[in-house]
């Protein structure tokens, strides 16, 4: 790669008054500081817009109404009949549950709001540009004829594409499959989309914080050990995993995000740029490591002197003559800005805003021994279900290590309790005591 030029090569700022006076963050997480307020149908509307590259504008519900209805009309010729199906199907918008592409509906303009079009972008980019043509749903005749009509109206798009690079690439590779899974029983998709992406905005929020610090080796991140526990478990503070590299170590890794992405937001190529993606930080780190450009240092430590004189802080930055030296400089200031006055507290209140809109299901107030992360029952199913996937059944240890790579991490306890909750609704085969020879089905 000696001709790779990384993307803040032309764009840093060289003086004090170049470096902007605002943390802005556009991309890698949807939170904000304030208006973070989301509505999940919106977001799976606009999930499935950019997976079909379909969308329904200038279409209204109440024309597509009018339209089944002279549809129906046209074929059955009796009026009895299509009041029948507008009680069933239309009166209280039951149509929704028929295919997932009627939730385009969902995805119009003037149908989102900012919030919504954010949080499923982190979806999109996940998706890295994964596409289904269609839904096949096992459909009756009356459902087939409304989809039918649907698909009349709709549009190809492209609008809503991958941008950025995946930042945890093994994360974006499990989600893909997951949604692959899904997207191929049309009906439990509908049914478990909204808690299937739930989940995965919380695990790749809280492994984007712990992956953040990795930069350095260039190197792609591997999913780091997080702990939870079923939500009906006693969590004693002899559980050192839970005590440690639970709640207490994503709330510490939390303080990271903003100022870490806010800085990989000043270092990322040009908007104006033309088709311009942005890039995780250690990939930033691999292309100085790789480069043989000279003037990168200097460029670096330039935009290091600038932002701390332009940011007042006393840091003390580590002279060296490599680049990759002074990139930990300017993260170090990144982090070092947020550590006192106004700007810690924007923080704090940025961490809370991650916790309410992200992780509000994950987290548990266990009195003395303080916040947890649990998992209830039904994120158990849906997960069991799509790591079994296409599969008849799974080893134990198999299973447990794929929730691993969805960064679900759990203690010798908290896997007997599985085990357990799995005998007790019937999709284990215990072939012997050990974990081994414990296999485990799906449940549909």
């Amino acid at each position: 790669m000696d001709n790779y030029t990384p993307p803040f090569n032309q764009s840093l700022p060289q003086t004090a008054e170049g470096v902007p006076n605002k943390n802005s963050l556009s991309s890698y997480l949807p939170i904000r500081t304030k208006g973070n307020d989301f509505d999940f149908d919106a977001v799976i509307g606009l999930v499935l817009r950019g997976l079909l590259r379909k969308k329904v504008e200038g279409y209204s519900y109440e024309q597509f109404v009018a339209d089944c209805q002279s549809a129906f009309e046209e074929k059955l010729g009796e009026e009895e009949f299509w009041q029948v199906l507008k009680e069933m199907y239309f009166e209280n918008k039951d149509i929704f549950t028929v295919s997932p592409e009627l939730l385009l509906f969902r995805a119009q303009k003037g149908e989102f709001a900012a919030g919504d079009s954010r949080v499923a972008s982190m979806f999109t980019n996940l998706l890295q540009n994964m596409r289904v043509e269609e839904f096949e749903a096992k459909l009756n005749f009356v459902e087939r004829e409304m989809l039918s009509t649907l698909r009349e109206k709709m549009k190809p798009d492209s609008s809503l594409q991958a941008s950025e690079k995946p930042y945890l690439p093994y994360l974006s590779k499990a989600f893909r499959e997951d949604l692959k899974f899904l997207a191929s029983r049309p009906k439990y998709l509908l049914s478990e989309i909204e808690s299937f992406l739930s989940f995965y905005g919380f695990t790749y929020t809280v492994q984007l914080s712990l992956a953040l610090v990795d930069w350095r080796s260039g190197q792609e991140p591997v999913a780091k050990p997080l702990y939870f526990i079923m939500d009906h478990e006693r969590a004693s503070n002899e559980r050192t995993h839970i005590k440690n590299h639970g709640y207490k170590l994503f709330n510490e890794s939390a303080t990271r995000l903003f100022p870490m992405l806010t800085m990989l937001e000043i270092l990322q190529p040009s908007s104006s740029e033309k088709g311009a993606i942005k890039v995780p930080l250690w990939e930033i780190s691999k292309g100085i490591q790789e480069s043989k450009l000279t003037h990168l240092k200097e460029r670096l430590e330039k935009f290091a002197r600038a932002f701390k004189s332009q940011r007042n802080l006393d840091t003390v930055l580590d002279e060296s003559d490599a680049a990759l030296d002074w990139l930990g400089n300017v993260m170090k200031l990144a982090l070092a800005q947020f550590s006192i006055g106004e700007r810690f507290n924007i923080n704090k209140r940025y961490v809370l805003e991650v916790e309410k809109y992200l992780a509000s299901h994950f987290i548990q107030n266990r009195g003395r021994s303080g916040r947890v992360l649990v998992l209830n029952q039904d994120y158990i199913i849906l997960l069991t279900n799509l790591v079994v996937g296409e599969k008849d059944k799974l080893r134990f240890y198999e299973l447990i290590t794929a929730f691993e790579q969805r960064g679900i991490f759990v203690d010798k306890q908290t896997e007997q309790e599985l085990i357990k909750f799995y005998e007790r609704i019937g999709n284990v085969e215990r072939m012997s005591d050990s974990g081994d020879a414990v296999y485990v089905r799906k449940t549909i």
